[in-house]
């Protein structure tokens, strides 16, 4: 292999194995999952040169219907017609600057367009969707990355990751819609999981690191953002619905702000076509249901998947091109925390992830 294929593919393996954070974009049906920092540098290298700047764009698409509670799947939803319909459509743009060969400073900032549906009334007979519609701007992530070893070094680094998110977006996105009965069509928040923003400051941390061996590159990235605030002033989708009077759901009147993780380990290889490579990994992301800092009152949907994600790229010149499609082999929607309640949420069958990137030369 060539040393510039070699490059090539070793730039595809590290793009993809960071495609963590706020660009691999965000949601895991009715279970809130958006990662939040920067990509490695999606280009040529995966060093962003002293001095030089780059510019990427993401996009992921889910839709989620199949219901799960704990690791069962709740086929009675979709056999009397009352599943929730989660769909997530979110946009990222970032810019990444090399303050040195080893050091990178990232600012992303998404931009969310969803939706959350469910029959309305649900019983006896199921009745028309009632859908409600979430979208705007979302948290922006600052965000540096630092590489503990030579940027020379071309077989093998590691670099960890550290950052702030701040509370940009909107959590208390409105929408009209009726009620659990079909009834009463009011504007009201949406639900928290199409919501654009969580009205929480968080930091992102995360660690990646990569080992070229022969023709083949491994990979590995962990990320995990920190929301060390409790719960938003904004009404959960019991109330939304008409729940709110029950005291089962006394504690979760109002959303949560919730930790989110994500992990990837795989390998890439070069194909016969010069630039273009083929990666392979596993995924895991999911909320939990206790935040590392502070408390976890509020209305959340703890859970996690697990993903086989195959994947394409293309880098030519200073242009990079990848499509994954993560497809989903595992679900777990976990009880709810302190009360340890057991409830359900949708999860997709696969997502789409899309990006692309310049580096200024």
């Amino acid at each position: 292999m060539s040393i510039l294929k070699s490059e090539a593919v070793l730039a595809v393996a590290v793009t993809l194995s960071l495609s963590t954070a706020a660009r691999d974009a965000r949601a895991q049906g009715c279970i809130l999952i958006r990662q939040y920092g920067p990509e490695f540098d999606p280009f040529n290298k995966p060093y962003t040169d002293k001095g030089r700047f780059s510019l990427s764009f993401s996009y992921r698409g889910s839709s989620a219907d199949r219901h799960y509670r704990g690791t069962e799947y709740q086929a009675q939803r979709q056999e009397l017609g009352t599943y929730v319909v989660n769909d997530q459509r979110l946009f990222d743009v970032g810019v990444t600057y090399g303050v040195t060969d080893r050091l990178g400073l990232s600012l992303a900032l998404p931009f969310v367009s969803s939706s959350w549906s469910i029959p309305s009334p649900i019983s006896p007979v199921p009745g028309p969707r009632a859908v409600q519609h979430g979208q705007g701007v979302g948290d922006l992530t600052l965000s540096g990355r630092y590489w503990f070893l030579d940027p020379r070094n071309r077989t093998h680094n590691f670099a960890l990751s550290l950052g702030v998110k701040a509370p940009t977006g909107n959590a208390n996105d409105t929408d009209v819609f009726v009620d659990i009965t079909g009834q009463n069509p009011a504007r009201k928040a949406v639900d928290y999981s199409v919501q654009p923003g969580d009205s929480g400051w968080g930091i992102v941390m995360g660690l990646q690191a990569f080992q070229r061996l022969g023709p083949v590159t491994a990979f590995g990235n962990f990320t995990y953002l920190a929301n060390p605030r409790d719960e938003t002033d904004t009404p959960s989708i019991l109330q939304g619905l008409g729940l709110g009077a029950s005291p089962n759901f006394a504690d979760r009147l109002y959303n949560t702000v919730p930790d989110q993780y994500l992990a990837r380990l795989g390998a890439t290889v070069g194909l016969p076509v010069k630039g273009l490579s083929f990666s392979l990994a596993g995924r895991l992301e999911g909320q939990p249901r206790y935040d590392l800092i502070g408390d976890s009152h509020g209305f959340r949907r703890p859970g996690k998947s697990g993903y086989v994600e195959p994947g394409l790229a293309y880098t030519w010149r200073s242009v990079s091109v990848n499509l994954n499609v993560p497809i989903t082999v595992y679900r777990n929607r976990e009880p709810n925390p302190y009360t340890d309640a057991e409830g359900d949420a949708t999860f997709p069958n696969y997502v789409v992830l899309l990006g692309l990137g310049y580096r200024f030369n």
